[in-house]
Parts: structure tokens; C-alpha cells; sequence
């Protein structure tokens, strides 16, 4: 999906590019303003992979913003439409990096072909994109999960150039989970995807066999125990395999991932000697919270990370 935004002081111009987007191939995901200062905003926030604004608007007009627009996202497609014909804007607006400058009335023809050509290059680009990261993650899940297991500082040096470890370092708390069938090599692509949804956090992913998965997170101030007991109530909720979850300590630096690795597996043990527990931590308070008992204590915990992210939402 194309991500679009709208930009026009005039709602009835929006609707006139909404509706001819519409009437073009793909799908569109389309956000509007009315004014460049409030586009910059959203910009700034959201995901957008096609700018396209008038130029004489109040607050900020179309070349300030597609200036502003492109110093924060080098690769954003802009196309400028002008009720003027002079020559000066069009190279006003090249000189700004817009990728197109139609003149208004806009004549769908005109408008058909630049944004079919535009639209090919946004999903060249995404493609490529999404090609690299797979072949990034691939990298980073394959010396990851060798040093997990074998701790030999030779690995660490040969991904050099090939990945970033400083990420690494951003890791705090992990945590194993595994299931009491082959599980997680025909899980559906989305899994991860769909938990980090359900929790509203980023965590790296890393799928060690078919009946185990690691989560990496950032968050050094989380609750994890209560972070598990969330996952663990999703699993049980939208599977109907059975799953056991073990919690790391808190730690810094990947120098101590094959230590935490041991541990962990050493915490799963458990399940062998307590089959009616399915979170394994430290913590022996929130070990013998029943899953219905967490649902409060979550949801607080939930809000005052938010009001500390300053998440309004």
C-alpha cells in the first residue's frame, strides 16, 4: 500500500485528487492537511511515500514544505500543482527536489501517466527495500543465534561490516518461549508481526528451532514478567498449542547473551518439574499470578509507560 499525502488550503482540490487517485491502479492509503505546517506534522510522524501539495498556502508554502519534507525523507516522491504558469516555479520547484510540477486545472490524462510512473518507482523502491532488510535480518539472525549457543568472539568478528552489533547493545531482557508441538517453523509468516501488536512494542525476533522462539527487547524499565504473562495469554488465546515462557534478568551488553541463553534454558527446565506453570522467572511473585490476577496489574503498567512515552493515543 502507497502511503499519500494531500496537501491543499482548498478541501474542494483534495477531494478532486482523491477522487482521481482512486480511479489509478494500486492501493492508496491517503492522508490530507490544509496547510504546510500542519503536512510537516504529519509527516514527521507517519509513514509517507508521495507528497502531493499546492503550492500558495498559508503558514508554509508547497516549496517550504517539499524542503523541509525532503530533509527528513530524502527518498519522498513530491508533486507540486500551481494555478501558475510560470516557468520560475517549475524550476523553483526542481531545484526544491520535486519530482513533478502540474499545472492547475489538473487534466487526469496528464495526471494518469505521472502518477502511474511514480507509483512504479515507490514499489521498485519498496521492493528493493524489503529485500535488503530480509537479507539483513538473515544475517543478524544467523550470527546471533551462533553466538547464543557457542559464545566464540570469532563469530563477532567475522559478521563485522555485515551487521551493526551496536544494536545489540540496545537489548535488556529476553525471552524464550517454547511450544509443546513443532510450533514455530509453520507458524504463519505474520507471527511476529502480530504479537508486536498485541504487546505495542518493538522486540526483535529470532526463531531458534520449531518448537522454540527468542524475543529481544529494548525497554530497560519494563515489567517483563508482565510483558510474558501477556504473551502468554495471546498464545493461549489465539493457538491451541501449549506454551511455556521463561524470563530473562535485566542485562547490558551482548558480551553476557550466551550466559542469558543458559539461563533461560535453564528456566525451562522447570516446566519438567511444574507442568502446571507456564511462565518460568525469577520473580516468584509473578509466577503464581493467575492470568485472570495480571489483566489489572498489565493494563496499569500499560498506561504508565504510556503517559512516561508521552503516548497520548
Amino acid at each position: 500500500m502507497i502511503q499519500v499525502l494531500i496537501v491543499d488550503d482548498e478541501k474542494l482540490e483534495r477531494e478532486g485528487i482523491k477522487y482521481l487517485l482512486a480511479m489509478e491502479e494500486g492501493e492508496w492509503n491517503i492522508r490530507e492537511a490544509s496547510n504546510g505546517r500542519d503536512a510537516l506534522q504529519i509527516l514527521k510522524n507517519e509513514e509517507t511515500d508521495l507528497l502531493l501539495t499546492d503550492i500558495k498556502m498559508p503558514h508554509m508554502d508547497g516549496l517550504e514544505l517539499t524542503s523541509k519534507a525532503k530533509e527528513m525523507k530524502p527518498g519522498l516522491q513530491v508533486v507540486i500543482f500551481s494555478g501558475y504558469s510560470d516557468f520560475t516555479f517549475a524550476q523553483e520547484a526542481i531545484r526544491y527536489g520535486v519530482t513533478e510540477y502540474m499545472l492547475k486545472p489538473v487534466e487526469p490524462e496528464s495526471f494518469h501517466k505521472i502518477i502511474n510512473t511514480i507509483r512504479k518507482n515507490i514499489l521498485k523502491k519498496k521492493e528493493k527495500e524489503t529485500r535488503e532488510q530480509k537479507e539483513q535480518d538473515f544475517l543478524q539472525e544467523y550470527f546471533l543465534e551462533s553466538y547464543l549457543y557457542t559464545g566464540k568472539k570469532d563469530i563477532l568478528e567475522r559478521s563485522e561490516g555485515m551487521i551493526d552489533l551496536e544494536k545489540w547493545n540496545c537489548w535488556h531482557c529476553a525471552i524464550l518461549i517454547e511450544s509443546d508441538m513443532s510450533f514455530f517453523d509453520t507458524a504463519e509468516e505474520n507471527f511476529s508481526t502480530e504479537l508486536q501488536k498485541e504487546l505495542r512494542r518493538v522486540f526483535f525476533y529470532l526463531n531458534l528451532n520449531n518448537r522454540q522462539s527468542l524475543l529481544l527487547f529494548q525497554d530497560h524499565y519494563c515489567d517483563y514478567s508482565l510483558v510474558a504473562n501477556h504473551i502468554y495469554t495471546f498464545l493461549k488465546r489465539t493457538y491451541k498449542e501449549s506454551f511455556y515462557l521463561a524470563v530473562s534478568r535485566k542485562f547490558d551488553g551482548y558480551e553476557c547473551l550466551t550466559e542469558i541463553m543458559s539461563q533461560l534454558e535453564q528456566q525451562m527446565e522447570e516446566k519438567f518439574y511444574h507442568p502446571e506453570k507456564h511462565i518460568y522467572s525469577n520473580d516468584e511473585e509473578h509466577l503464581n499470578m493467575e492470568v485472570k490476577e495480571v489483566q489489572d496489574s498489565r493494563l496499569l503498567q500499560l498506561i504508565s509507560e504510556d503517559v512516561s512515552r508521552k503516548d497520548i493515543r
